[in-house]
């Protein structure tokens, strides 16, 4: 079994099943380092009817995303004929403030490696040996490996994305690894191919990737409010890592749909944008009805293709309607299936020749407008506090608190045991490998007429003003990378007419979100229940692949479940993004026995995980010694690729 496979699942365990406080096996180094600066809109807004459409489409289409409860939008930004017809966002979101984009960010590496082939420094069939012949390699189908392989996720190279939280040289160990099929003969979905090319961009260039982008992409477009995460190396990720707002995939969107031109100046080749945009290799039926061309995807109708990114991050490109959608997102979604994107074409891949003489949708701009500016509002996890509005407190004879009277209750600070929860969300964290974390402690803190939510984690305290009526904002530096979080709170009844305390915490640069409850279970005994989203249902198919798909699994499962009870992984799983931990008020008269208590818990918790630990190291050793991949270095290959077994062998049998 390869290390990195190796280091994969021991990560993977120790995030879901152990408890570890910092699971992480690599060392840990900053990589969000900046947030997201200011960006003057470009485009013209306008009425649709202006460019054909119907305001009544528009405002079905948004009733649509708002109903269907997979669908969590950040930002949706609709442009027909290089001008806005629709835009709007999630309450505490904003057009043009930079979103993490996730595989979007593939396209733009492709389009880096276009502008290359254009200047006759590179082709799509030079080989990856003869660009890198400093790295060894060991495998001889390296040999085959071409820059189109790359782009086409074509390459069959197994070393994959978990390798970036397992492994710090990765130009290194993807030579290192070996191919799970010829290069050229299957399709795999894997972002070190994005990453191997953004280091191709970086050595034929002689500058960074944003370097180079800045002169021929970002700058041209008017783009100045960009990041891209580098690795270890120092080389941008590729594959994930960009930060571009809805506004500046706009204008790549728009760049690609006129053929690779912007305002008239030659951004890429036609003949580029036209061989990317086009069909390179076939993908499963189960990844969706869209094949894949250059580090995007492409309709199998031929009629639109995608620039995607996992958890919703989404650019829609439809040439017949000269229609661009980015959809920014913060969704249970791994790939390109996805409710948002899905609803977007129902409504805009139609023909829109006579729509606004034939449109059998009701509504006028007016209430478009209207409903961009409460979209998603009723989907609000906290509802925001609505001051009174009786004639003495408009004429100022009474005054009101800017927040709930009942927030008194709750401050105060509350110390914790020993654990390994942060506010920061899981996903994020795991991505990041930024997994120290022990909440210690947290207050509530009142100054003047605002409250204030500070929390220690690692001996390092955030405070974090709270918002009633709207969110309010602040920069964290955690352990290094810096963030945006805005908080809104409200306090509640809930069923039994108890007090029930909750914070909603935006990322506005991220698809993430965390979600807190407070409740007391007695007196000075506050019980706090996290959530976030996206959310455990993304990790799900880790446990499918894993549980039942070999008797010898199956086995160890049961010894596991059989000591610590039914569903015990699937259960930690919840726990793991879900968890619920008991916090004592400092200086209460039941201070000493809360913890106590916690204490003991957190040792029958310890107790089991140390079973889990037991398990996992003789499921991998006895894995090397079976076979020169294993059941377990199987199910990573197919995690990996995204692509459940059952499709796979069901389209191989079709071909044959």
């Amino acid at each position: 079994m390869e290390r990195w496979i190796k280091r994969t699942i021991e990560l993977g365990t120790g995030i879901a099943f152990t408890a570890k406080a910092n699971p992480s096996v690599i060392p840990y180094y900053p990589q969000k380092t900046e947030i997201s600066g200011a960006e003057r809109p470009y485009f013209r807004r306008v009425a649709p009817e202006r460019r054909g459409v119907s305001s009544g489409r528009l405002i079905a289409m948004l009733r649509a995303l708002e109903k269907d409860r997979g669908v969590n939008i950040h930002a949706l930004l609709c442009l027909k004929g290089g001008e806005v017809i629709c835009e709007t966002t999630h309450p505490g979101y904003e057009i043009n403030t930079w979103h993490l984009s996730h595989s979007m960010s593939k396209t733009v590496t492709g389009i880096a490696i276009g502008m290359l082939v254009d200047d006759g420094k590179l082709r799509v069939d030079t080989r990856l040996v003869d660009i890198f012949p400093e790295y060894d390699y060991s495998d001889p189908a390296f040999e085959k490996i071409t820059v189109k392989h790359l782009l086409t996720m074509t390459s069959g190279v197994r070393f994959s994305e978990a390798g970036s939280v397992t492994e710090v040289k990765w130009l290194e160990s993807f030579f290192a690894s070996s191919c799970a099929f010829a290069p050229g003969t299957d399709f795999a979905y894997n972002s070190m191919n994005s990453y191997v090319l953004a280091a191709i961009a970086v050595k034929l260039a002689g500058k960074s990737l944003t370097e180079f982008l800045d002169e021929r992409l970002f700058g041209p477009l008017y783009i100045t409010n960009r990041f891209w995460e580098v690795s270890a190396e120092g080389i941008e990720k590729g594959g994930w890592g960009l930060y571009l707002s809805a506004e500046s995939w706009a204008k790549i969107g728009y760049m690609m749909l006129s053929g690779g031109s912007f305002e008239g100046r030659r951004i890429v080749s036609e003949e580029w944008v036209k061989d990317a945009c086009r069909r390179h290799a076939k993908t499963p039926e189960s990844l969706g009805h869209f094949d894949y061309g250059y580090q995007m995807w492409s309709s199998r109708d031929g009629e639109s293709y995608l620039f995607n990114g996992m958890l919703g991050q989404n650019v829609w490109i439809c040439p017949k309607n000269d229609l661009v959608v980015v959809m920014l997102s913060g969704n249970n979604e791994l790939f390109q299936n996805s409710s948002t994107r899905e609803i977007v074409e129902k409504y805009l891949s139609v023909d829109l020749g006579d729509d606004l003489s034939a449109s059998e949708f009701e509504g006028d701009i007016t209430e478009l407008r209207y409903t961009e500016q409460h979209f998603f509002e009723r989907r609000h996890w906290v509802r925001p506090y609505v001051p009174k509005r009786g004639l003495g407190y408009r004429l100022g004879l009474r005054s009101q608190s800017l927040y709930p009277a009942e927030w008194e209750e709750l401050i105060g600070k509350y110390h914790f045991t020993k654990n390994n929860v942060a506010v920061m969300p899981l996903v994020i964290r795991a991505m990041q490998n930024n997994l120290s974390g022990t909440l210690e402690s947290m207050e509530f803190e009142r100054d003047g007429e605002s409250i204030f939510f500070v929390y220690t984690e690692d001996g390092v305290t955030y405070r974090l003003e709270i918002g009633f009526s709207e969110f309010k904002e602040t920069v964290i530096d955690f352990n290094g990378e810096k963030y945006t979080v805005r908080v809104i709170a409200e306090a509640m009844e809930d069923e039994d007419r108890n007090i029930l305390y909750k914070l909603e915490l935006l990322f506005p640069e991220l698809p993430n979100t965390r979600m807190i409850k407070l409740s007391f279970t007695e007196e000075d005994k506050l019980l706090v229940r996290m959530y976030e989203m996206p959310n455990e249902k993304i990790a799900e198919v880790f446990l499918r692949e894993l549980n039942g798909t070999n008797p010898k699994m199956s086995s160890y499962m049961n010894v596991i479940e059989k000591h610590i009870g039914k569903n015990a992984a699937n259960k930690r799983m919840t726990d793991t993004f879900a968890p619920r931990i008991i916090g004592a008020r400092v200086g209460s008269p039941g201070y000493v026995r809360i913890m106590d208590e916690e204490r003991e818990r957190q040792k029958r918790i310890e107790k089991n995980t140390r079973w889990i630990d037991t398990v996992i190291d003789k499921l991998m050793h006895d894995d090397d010694e079976d076979s020169e991949r294993g059941f377990i270095g199987d199910i990573v290959e197919r995690i990996k690729f995204r692509i459940p077994k059952k499709s796979r062998e069901k389209n191989e049998d079709r071909e044959k």
